[in-house]
Order: C-alpha cells, then structure tokens, then sequence
C-alpha cells in the first residue's frame, strides 16, 4: 500500500474551529497520513516558546540569542495547540503525521551578531546545535508521539543549502549531520522522515540514506526536476529507505490534473525501484498564503491534494 500525506502548512488564518475543519476536509479527500495542519509559520511555533521563556529576543520578526545562555539551559516546553487540536479530532485516521521543525533549521533563523548572513547564525555554535537545540527537537517529538502521532517527519529545508555537491558548509561533516539525527531519532516510538525542499544534490541524498534511524526522505519533484536524477535506488536499498515524492507544486496557485501527477509519480516509481510512500505535495501550502483570498484557495489546496490520493490510487492499478 502506498499512502498520502501532506507536509504541513495551509494558508489559512487560525481561528477556532479551523483546525478540525481542515482534518474533517482530509478525511473527505481520504489523504491517508494527514499533518496537524500548520496555520502559523512553522519556525514561529516552535521558536516563539523560546522568546516567551526569555531564552531569545524577536525584534522585527528575527530571533536573537546570546549563544553562551543557551549553553546547559533547559530547553522549554513545546507550545502545539494546533497538533492538539488535531490530535482531538482524528477520527477516522489510522496515521497521524508530525512535522518538527529541525534542528538546523531552527539555528538558521536564531542570530547571535550583527548581519543576515548565515554564518551569523547559531548554525555558526555547533555546540548549541548539538546539544540545547537537539535536545529542544527531540522533547517536541517526543510531545507529538505522546499526543498519538505515529510518524514524525523532521523538517530541514537548509540542508539543501548547507549539503553542496562537494562540501558541507558552516564546519560540519557528513558525521556531523548522521550522528545528530540518529540520536534525536534514536528510540522514538514511530515511524521517522526527514523533509528537505528544493534542489537537493548527490552528496545529500547518500548522505540521508545513510541514517540508519531515518526511514522516510521527502523531497520535491514537481517543481524541481533535477532531482530526479540523484535518486538512486540502490543506495534506497541499502540503508532500507522509502522515498516520499513531493509531485505537485506547492508554490502555483492552479490544481494539477491527476494525469500530470501520475505521470510524474510513475517516474519517481520507477526511479526508485518501487521503494515510495507517502506521497505529497512537493512542501507545504504555506507559502499561497496571500496569493488568492482565502475562500478560493481552500479549493486549490485540496484539489491537489485529492488529486494526488487519485494519482495514487490509479497508481496501484497500474504501476
């Protein structure tokens, strides 16, 4: 069985009663493994319990830290209403999908000097990375888990940034980068992805499938082809990976045909030897949030998505 899903975000206002609303509409569309829908920026949800403990400063919409502060402090709780929400809600669901925001993420958007470069960032203090942000991440899985979610997805849109073709950049390693995400996986009662958007090179992709904790790897491909080409389905096989295509646009404000996404779902099916799961949008529908009023994108976003559970499901016919 090859199941749907959907990143996370929605460009929807949260208000009461949405969160449900948005669960009862994937429950209609039978999407398989649905997210808690996220109707707020997915750094704001888990960097805003930081500056509500008094452990960063927002100003201007950007977080700041003293990076030594954060050295040995306890991590504060994660604040989810909305995967509350859902998680009350699920009726119907046999799977419940979790989006933590990852930890390299979260150190890219935490500034520790003066300037917008990325090596301002706390991606620059590898030992706030490895220790009080890893051990942030994992206390919100763990929260998730315990809610009833039973596959928690890691989202690190900058490793397509920090992972060249020929380097690692900001002083990591490909250890580095392994040995972190095994032990913030390690043990974790649930089925476990990592999510990374846009273009993703060779070095990257060997590189995820080679955590031996990590089972998923989502990535997109309807609006970056390239990756296409370093899907490697040997390297799937070994390290016992799944891939989780991203075959529709989540940045278009138009519904693809259910022919168009089957066509390239078959491509990625092929290419990775059959080994697909979870089959998405290429990220979340955050990003339409403002591109249309918000009564007409409620049918975009999930006319993709009910398109993509029909591409699927047409799929199993006839692979």
């Amino acid at each position: 069985m090859i199941r749907t899903s959907h990143v996370g975000s929605f460009p929807f206002t949260y208000k009461p009663g949405i969160i449900c609303k948005i669960m009862g509409e994937l429950r209609r569309i039978g999407l398989d493994a649905p997210p808690y829908p996220q109707v707020r920026d997915f750094v704001e949800i888990y960097l805003d319990p930081f500056v509500e403990a008094g452990l960063l400063e927002k100003r201007n919409g950007f977080y700041h830290a003293d990076p030594d502060s954060l050295i040995g402090a306890e991590p504060p709780l994660p604040v989810l209403r909305e995967a509350e929400e859902a998680a009350e809600c699920r009726e119907g669901f046999k799977w419940l999908r979790g989006p933590v925001t990852g930890v390299f993420t979260l150190a890219s958007k935490i500034y520790w000097r003066e300037g917008l470069g990325l090596e301002n960032t706390l991606l620059a203090k590898k030992d706030v990375v490895r220790g009080f942000l890893a051990r942030y991440v994992r206390r919100a899985a763990e929260k998730l888990v315990g809610l009833g979610y039973n596959i928690i997805f890691f989202d690190e849109p900058i490793l397509g940034v920090m992972v060249g073709r020929r380097r690692i950049l900001y002083g990591y390693g490909e250890e580095d980068i392994r040995g972190l995400y095994t032990n913030i996986m390690k043990g974790l009662p649930a089925e476990k992805g990592i999510h990374v958007c846009g273009r993703v090179s060779d070095k990257l992709f060997q590189l995820l499938t080679s955590i031996d904790e990590l089972r998923y790897i989502n990535l997109e491909f309807h609006d970056s082809r390239r990756n296409l080409q370093v899907i490697d389905p040997e390297a799937l096989e070994r390290g016992d990976k799944i891939l989780a295509p991203g075959v529709a646009s989540s940045k278009r404000p138009v519904v693809e045909p259910v022919e168009d996404i089957r066509g390239l779902l078959k491509e990625v099916y092929v290419r990775a030897g059959g080994r697909i799961d979870l089959v998405s949008a290429d990220c979340g529908f955050g990003g339409l949030s403002g591109a249309l009023p918000e009564e007409d994108l409620w049918g975009i976003v999930l006319g993709k998505l009910k398109n993509i559970v029909y591409a699927v499901r047409g799929l199993g016919e006839n692979p």
